[in-house]
């Protein structure tokens, strides 16, 4: 069991966060049998954010140092890092709610306990992520037992990051040329170099951005936003920022904008370099086809009324054992790819 003084740094990047900052710093103050920093890190809000945080009544309660920085939850993050004390980092969200006083402490006791395991192994930790509002939906509840899971694109900042400072520091932080997906780009890292576990108990979030830009218009982008991820194409989100920029002010997501730019960059370097990136993305899709079947598992366990994360995933279990293989033939990776083509614009001409 690891001493109760190991010492952990909670940094939270922030960005007019003054309505959900208070009340994620209440459930800090909450946590018991652990002691810790918090450390946020201020992004040039212009509402009283960092006001709020300074005159917090209980901030040497949790030791709570806040730190200005330059805008970019990359640059943020780091910032934080840089500036902490502590041998292990939580990266967490603004709009993060904690409900359980015990959270910490058994995330804490998990990471000892995965470490002694495999003492060879380096070690990452995530939540598994509920909503703060009882949305209901079989999408929503299809999220929330995705981030139970240590695969690939189920792991977001969202749920949380504890890692340890050294390998932290070994992955080389967040990637800061990347205007967002920052989370994303670290998770491969920690795949490709070490283990993900998933940490006992749960942390919530707000449905916010779904709710406003619609669930599936964000689902459908998350999806490109992944696939140039696993590509490594930076230029789509470096340009896909601009695109973010010109619909601040909607409310609903405009998915059009979007197309056209995945269209450029699929296309816009020639042919060969198309038929290398259709195909890649045909293997990127082959390869996360596992989610059919755990959306089998998870219409059965909600008509069932089974919370998220207790039941059996029976067709993902068949599927591994069965199918997967089968997703890394070339042809299987052609097929997909013809199909994605054929999907992208049929979307393309209806948007």
């Amino acid at each position: 069991m690891p001493s109760p003084a190991l010492s952990l740094s909670i940094i939270i990047p922030a960005l007019n966060e003054a309505h959900n900052l208070p009340v994620l710093l209440q459930d800090l103050c909450a946590q018991e049998n652990i002691q810790f920093e918090t450390i946020i890190v201020d992004g040039g809000s212009n509402d009283n954010t960092a006001a709020l945080c300074e005159d917090f009544p209980d901030k040497n309660r949790i030791r709570l140092k806040v730190l200005s920085s330059p805008v970019g939850r990359a640059i943020q993050m780091n910032q934080g890092a840089k500036s902490s004390a502590g041998t292990d980092y939580l990266f967490l969200h603004a709009d993060t709610r904690i409900r359980n006083t015990q959270l910490l402490y058994r995330a804490q006791q998990s990471i000892h306990n995965a470490r002694l395991e495999s003492p060879d192994l380096r070690i990452a930790g995530h939540f598994p992520l509920r909503f703060t509002s009882n949305v209901g939906s079989n999408h929503y509840y299809f999220y929330e037992c995705k981030t139970y899971l240590n695969r690939h694109d189920t792991i977001n900042g969202d749920q949380g990051l504890w890692i340890a400072r050294d390998y932290f520091t070994q992955l080389g932080g967040f990637d800061e040329s990347l205007p967002y997906m920052e989370d994303a780009r670290l998770a491969l890292k920690i795949f490709d170099t070490g283990k993900w576990i998933t940490l006992p108990g749960e942390i919530e979030t707000s449905a916010r951005r779904f709710k406003t830009e619609g669930f599936k218009e964000r689902q459908i982008l998350n999806s490109f936003l992944c696939n140039f991820n696993a590509m490594r194409v930076d230029e789509f989100f470096t340009s896909a920022i601009d695109v973010y920029r010109t619909q601040s002010a909607a409310t609903r997501l405009s998915l059009r904008p979007f197309l056209k730019l995945a269209h450029r960059q699929m296309n816009g370097d020639g042919f060969v370099i198309a038929l290398k990136r259709w195909y890649q993305t045909g293997a990127y899709i082959a390869h996360n086809s596992w989610q059919l079947a755990f959306a089998l598992d998870c219409k059965r366990a909600k008509r069932q009324g089974l919370a998220p994360g207790e039941f059996d995933a029976r067709s993902l279990a068949f599927y591994d054992r069965h199918v997967a293989h089968i997703t890394h033939w070339p042809i299987i990776k052609f097929i997909t790819a013809i199909l994605t083509i054929i999907w992208f614009y049929s979307l393309f001409l209806t948007r």
